[in-house]
């Protein structure tokens, strides 16, 4: 006995608490007393999806906290996969078979799941068309468009078309070499073609960040910002970055251009899909030499700017906001923290604190009306199937609704605030119609119209705060002249009206034309309150035209000076009826004078 006590008094301390034969009464093993390993109660189950859905797999597991997780794919670690359950990206038939297992780890070890497999049940087809747009309205050549593991590449038009499955929500991601990435959903229908165009915004700015010491990462000109913590990045499986990482900030603008934000507005609250509004947002994206995407590390956190960007007038600017982060497997956003407003106008923020990072948005939930309406034709027969849009014109967001085969529909737009309506059927377009502030549901007095004339176009006018007003005008063939002292005929000649004209900031102004006539049509756009801070360039003003399902936009050049004319484009329609856009991008003190056309005659023989 005395023996066995010196030996015990020999070995270092903590062994002796370990050890079963010394002291204590021990069980036999080397496990510290009270600890518990992770062990699984529920095991992934085995999911089977339509093609172009996602599944989730989930895992229950029990032990000493903190438990992690780390999802794996066919044995291979799925970066980012860190919580209990993982939803899948939407799944294509290359999925099948796939075998989706966790491993659970704690301080006293780790455990692996077993092994769930997926099965992708094969769907229809449709076809995803449209046209990937530069920030100044160009075509983008060679920017990418992918809808799960579905893949095109624009052409010289910017131009891209893509087999897909079939699907009520189908995610499309575009992306393109100095542009920040953006997700757009769509309604892809069996054996029909879906029109889904976009405009891709340059990045902000890109900065080398040492991981070590974190650093604030600021957009020239601009409020937007992010100040990143000291050892607070890490890679895809969670482990910590070293060296230096690629920071790239990309301010978005939604009180420019609604559709510069990923996604359609909506959020998931309590299950459901729910609009909401946008005050600005921003896009983070941190990654490596090689292009690999790395993210804030588990327990850090860091600050972010984004400038206020907004159509709400600016005493209902809320001084607290809701953050949401976009979810973009699902093209949804998400609320996460909040923010305040900071600064001083023309340079407010909203700032925040966040935890991870993709695109984050200073959102409010909106209180909504539904406005009801019908779409017809030319014929006044109903129109089915035509996709509606509206765009806030006192707020900054937008909806979406599709008519039920006798054409009506109904679209969700902001309480007691205004947008505007239009609606397109395959690549013809209704005219657009402006809503009125109401407090409960109404009924559009008339019937939106939908040109039985593929060649109809329509432009939109958009513009800042100021100048407060800026005006659109079209010169025709006939040489009628469609502005605000003439808003024109849509059911008449010129066949031309200005649908929406608005004159105190922001816009939208839209002239629709329904039939076209031989000759040249020019539009030119008026700085009609003739001040110059900031000038039309700075507000900034953006015209878009939409023709034939395919959508071009302008921005204006160098060069305004004094000038309170800019002359955007011509659309010259030939003798036989074919259409050509020629930009023309020139400044003028007056308005140009029109291409008259002797004789026009309208196109189709009507």
């Amino acid at each position: 006995m005395l023996y066995l006590l010196k030996r015990c008094w020999l070995i270092p301390l903590m062994l002796l608490l370990a050890m079963a034969g010394c002291g204590g009464d021990g069980d036999g093993g080397g496990a510290v007393v009270g600890g518990n390993a992770p062990t699984i109660s529920t095991q992934p189950v085995a999911q089977t999806v339509n093609e172009g859905t996602a599944a989730t797999f989930a895992v229950v597991a029990a032990g000493d906290a903190p438990l992690s997780y780390q999802w794996q794919r066919n044995g291979v670690v799925i970066p980012g996969a860190t919580s209990a359950s993982y939803a899948t990206p939407p799944a294509s038939l290359a999925d099948e078979g796939a075998q989706f297992a966790v491993v659970v780890t704690n301080a006293r070890g780790s455990v692996t799941s077993a092994a769930a497999a997926l099965h992708v049940t094969a769907s229809p087809r449709g076809t995803l068309a449209g046209r990937v747009l530069a920030a100044a309205g160009a075509p983008l050549q060679g920017a990418t468009v992918m809808v799960g593991n579905t893949s095109a590449v624009t052409d010289a038009g910017g131009n891209y078309t893509m087999e897909v499955p079939a699907n009520s929500r189908v995610v499309a991601v575009f992306s393109a070499p100095d542009y920040a990435r953006t997700v757009k959903p769509a309604e892809v229908l069996a054996s029909a073609t879906t029109q889904l165009s976009v405009q891709l915004l340059p990045v902000g700015t890109t900065q080398a960040v040492d991981v070590a010491s974190g650093g604030t990462v600021a957009v020239p000109s601009s409020t937007a910002q992010v100040v990143l913590p000291a050892n607070g990045i890490a890679r895809p499986d969670g482990t910590a970055a070293t060296g230096s990482v690629q920071v790239a900030v990309t301010p978005i603008a939604p009180a420019v251009d609604v559709n510069q934000m990923p996604g359609d507005y909506t959020a998931l609250v309590s299950g459901a899909p729910t609009p909401i509004e946008s005050f600005g947002a921003m896009l983070v994206d941190i990654t490596d030499a090689a292009g690999v995407r790395y993210n804030l590390a588990r327990g850090a956190t860091a600050t972010v700017r984004i400038p206020l960007s907004t159509r709400t007038p600016a005493a209902a600017v809320p001084a607290t906001i809701p953050l949401f982060y976009f979810d973009e497997t699902a093209a949804r956003w998400v609320q996460e923290g909040s923010a305040t407003l900071q600064g001083v106008a023309p340079n407010q923020y909203y700032e925040g604190t966040v935890t991870h990072f993709s695109y984050w948005n200073a959102d409010q939930v909106l209180e909504t009306i539904f406005v009801s309406g019908c779409v017809r034709d030319e014929g006044n027969q109903p129109v089915a199937g035509a996709r509606m849009a509206s765009d806030g014109i006192d707020y900054s967001g937008s909806s979406a609704a599709v008519t039920a085969a006798d054409g009506t529909f109904r679209i969700a737009i902001k309480r007691n605030a205004r947008a505007t309506i239009i609606g397109i059927s395959g690549t013809r377009l209704t005219n657009t119609v402006s809503t009125t502030a109401s407090a409960t549901d109404y009924t559009l007095p008339e019937c939106l119209v939908v040109s039985n004339n593929e060649a109809s176009l329509s432009i939109k006018l958009t513009w800042g705060s100021l100048p407060q007003d800026v005006d659109s005008h079209l010169l025709l063939p006939d040489n009628s002249h469609v502005w605000f002292s003439d808003t024109g005929s849509l059911v008449a000649s010129p066949f031309a009206a200005l649908d929406v004209d608005d004159t105190d900031g922001n816009g939208p102004e839209v002239v629709t034309v329904t039939k076209l006539m031989v000759g040249t049509y020019r539009y030119v756009v008026n700085n009609f309150s003739e001040t110059f801070a900031p000038d039309m360039t700075n507000s900034p003003v953006r015209v878009e035209i939409t023709r034939a399902g395919a959508t071009n936009v302008f921005s204006p050049p160098p060069g305004e000076a004094a000038n309170l004319y800019w002359h955007v484009f011509d659309v010259v329609v030939a003798a036989d009826c074919t259409v050509t856009l020629q930009t023309v991008n020139a400044w003028s003190p007056a308005l140009p004078a029109a291409v008259v056309n002797p004789a026009p005659t309208l196109c189709g023989g009507n």
